[in-house]
């Protein structure tokens, strides 16, 4: 049985800096036309730290999909580079990066990660879920 408010959207990504603002604003887009408005901060930091995470880590494309069940928002993030996403080591407050898979970990209510080796799609997915039913 589907339910009606239950979505699903993909966004594919170059292998570009600009890719993480356009996917910000896509997810913006979507939060906003579905009325989760009180979901659009938190999911855009998450969605910015994927991306970027991506962006940082791969050689390649990477794919944004954001989906909506009656208990949860999923985003994940597929890239081009099969290493898992590591945990921040500790460091100075005045580091830069490296902290975003803490921040995903901090906010997020579950995330995860998978290795997908099939003959047409490689890489990882990283995934993290909001709360929002």
């Amino acid at each position: 049985m589907n339910n009606e408010d239950d979505w699903e959207y993909s966004i594919n990504l170059p292998h570009n800096p600009l890719a993480v603002g356009v996917a910000r604003g896509a997810l913006r887009l979507i939060l906003r036309a579905h009325g989760l408005g009180e979901l659009l901060v938190t999911a855009e930091l998450l969605a910015s730290e994927l991306v970027t995470n991506a962006h940082v880590h791969a050689p390649g494309p990477s794919c944004l999909r954001v989906k909506r069940s009656e208990k949860w928002l999923r985003l994940s993030v597929w890239d081009t580079s099969s290493e898992p996403p590591r945990l921040p080591r500790p460091c100075g407050v005045d580091r830069e990066e490296g902290r975003g898979m803490g921040i995903v970990e901090e906010l997020a209510d579950r995330w995860g990660h998978y290795s997908l080796g099939a003959p047409v799609l490689r890489g990882k997915l990283v995934w993290c879920e909001l709360g929002g039913g």
